[in-house]
């Protein structure tokens, strides 16, 4: 295909997933705050489009979840043919990324943790997702701390000089 094809294909995309989503946010922001349920003895109000908006974020993250996956793989096998060393470069960034959520896994506790209104929060699984999202935040965020600090200094362009 050609690039101008790919960029209008991929320009309607962007406008109907951003016409999608300020529906969904409009819907969650300005309808349904007439709902109130009763929790702890206390009237609280219940969004109508909560749902929605939660549902649209999960489809959101695992379309971009998936299409990630798929232009690696297709990015690997259109450089392996041209450039094989290239090509294993992609793959050690690619177990660079698994290695990091593993070990995050590996540091993830499942321990319960008291709530506000003094109850235990006993789900082991967001318990464990929580603590591997935040450890990956805290490796990200240092990474690229570090390596603009390294860009400021300007230590590339003295490398190769």
């Amino acid at each position: 295909m050609k690039a101008s094809v790919i960029n209008k294909i991929s320009s309607y995309a962007f406008t109907v997933l951003m016409i999608a989503s300020a529906v969904v946010l409009g819907l969650f922001f300005f309808v349904g705050y007439d709902n109130y349920i009763t929790l702890n003895g206390k009237s609280v109000v219940d969004p109508q489009f909560t749902d929605l908006l939660m549902y649209w974020m999960y489809a959101l993250v695992a379309a971009g979840i998936v299409f990630v996956i798929l232009f690696v793989i297709a990015q690997f096998f259109a450089t392996l043919k041209s450039n094989p060393g290239r090509a294993m470069n992609s793959v050690i960034g690619i177990l660079l990324v698994v290695a990091l959520f593993g070990g995050a896994y590996a540091l993830a506790s499942d321990a319960p943790i008291r709530m506000a209104d003094n109850s235990l929060f006993e789900d082991k699984f967001n318990l464990i997702l929580s603590d591997v999202c935040i450890y990956v935040q805290y490796v990200l965020l240092a990474v690229s701390v570090l390596l603009t600090v390294v860009s400021l200094l300007g230590v590339k362009a003295k490398v190769k000089a």
